[in-house]
């Protein structure tokens, strides 16, 4: 099971990582990947709005984990809209383990970017989260917090005296139950205090797939992090389509089909 200490001392590294960094643009998108704390692979993104890992340099760099990546990459529309979408990060990944090639251990990956100018900060905004994942061939109980904390920043990671952090979104947690069909959905809001312009955005996604199974597994997992304007706050199925692009009743189907499955 991932433990919640082990995700403070990830943020406090991508702290570490934004201080300490300021060839770090603005507006320019950067991925890190951690394993069990200790940064493992890092690269940032061509453009403002992408980034993508160089899956062989990161399957590299994790050699002796049994982890290993399909795809690896993150977005966004900065500088952000004042409109329904507000100013959004996510992050995808198609991951595998299989402990023939490791023992494993927590991955902790953080999507970070600046600049984002839009919405302005106002009264009612929110900061919402929303994350799936797919598991299989993991054991019950194999813990996957996609999307556990995401956070918004003020200011340039290259300011020393700025960032602090705003608000960061309720802890997202997604166990394997160990059945085939084994999918998940969750999202979660909190509200916005005022912020300054720009501010960052960045999202935080902890796996760990080998603590409940000994055989090869995968989980293709998402997450993405909104900030919206106060009265642009997406109902429940909005929710859903954000993340996983099915609306709900497909959704609700085949979590019926799967509770109809193990009965």
């Amino acid at each position: 099971m991932v433990k919640h200490r082990g995700l403070l001392s990830a943020l406090g590294l991508m702290a570490l990582f934004g201080l300490s960094a300021p060839e770090v643009n603005a507006a320019t998108m950067s991925l890190t990947v951690l394993l069990d704390g200790s940064p493992a692979y890092s690269v940032t993104g061509a453009t403002a709005t992408s980034v993508s890992a160089v899956v062989s340099d990161l399957n590299t760099a994790l050699n002796g984990s049994g982890y290993s990546f399909s795809s690896l990459s993150g977005a966004s529309n900065n500088p952000g809209t004042q409109g329904p979408v507000g100013g959004f990060i996510s992050d995808s990944g198609n991951l595998s383990y299989d402990p023939a090639g490791g023992t494993g251990g927590v991955l902790t990956i953080i999507v970070t970017e600046d600049g984002f100018t839009s919405p302005a900060s106002g009264t009612g905004n929110v900061l919402t989260s929303a994350a799936t994942s797919n598991y299989s061939g993991t054991g019950a109980g194999t813990t996957s917090p996609l999307a556990p904390t995401y956070q918004t920043y003020l200011g340039n990671f290259s300011d020393s005296s700025s960032p602090a952090v705003t608000a960061a979104t309720p802890i997202i947690s997604q166990a394997s139950n160990g059945t085939a069909q084994d999918s998940h959905s969750d999202s979660t809001t909190v509200g916005l205090g005022l912020y300054t312009v720009p501010y960052t955005l960045s999202s935080t996604t902890v796996i760990s797939m080998n603590s409940s199974t000994a055989l090869p597994s995968n989980n293709v997992f998402t997450g993405k992090t909104s900030v919206l304007a106060s009265g642009t706050v997406p109902e429940p199925a909005s929710l859903v389509m954000l993340v996983t692009g099915m609306p709900l009743p497909l959704v609700v189907m085949g979590l019926l089909r799967r509770r109809r499955a193990a009965a």
